[in-house]
């Protein structure tokens, strides 16, 4: 499968809740960019309408951000890109990016566990 990242990923592990119009789905994002994450849950293939996500950082500020699904992996999760929705989706997009530049900056000193 080609890979048509246009931004790195960054390891993560961050409780999520998923709303489409088929329902409200848990999971956890284990990995995101600037541009967007993939999140594990199993949730009903949206076919093209949007998904707001609601991701739980470890300070404890939820952040609302929309994307499409660009790929659906049915009993393990989804990509989703971010798309921007408003001047408040702007806002958190914004934030978003801060604490994926702060991990980025945390992974580079913290060795990775050899589990």
């Amino acid at each position: 499968m080609e890979d048509r990242r246009k931004s790195n990923r960054v390891e993560l592990h961050l409780p999520a809740r998923c709303e489409t119009t088929s329902g409200v789905y848990n999971g956890t994002v284990i990995n995101g960019s600037v541009g967007g994450c993939f999140v594990l849950a199993q949730v009903e293939d949206p076919d093209d309408e949007p998904m707001k996500l609601a991701i739980l950082l470890p300070t404890g500020e939820s952040l609302e951000l929309w994307g499409e699904v660009v790929y659906h992996l049915p009993t393990k999760g989804f990509g989703l890109q971010f798309i921007n929705r408003s001047d408040e989706g702007q806002a958190m997009l914004n934030i978003w990016r801060v604490y994926l530049h702060a991990m980025v900056e945390v992974q580079r000193y913290v060795p990775a566990s050899t589990g």
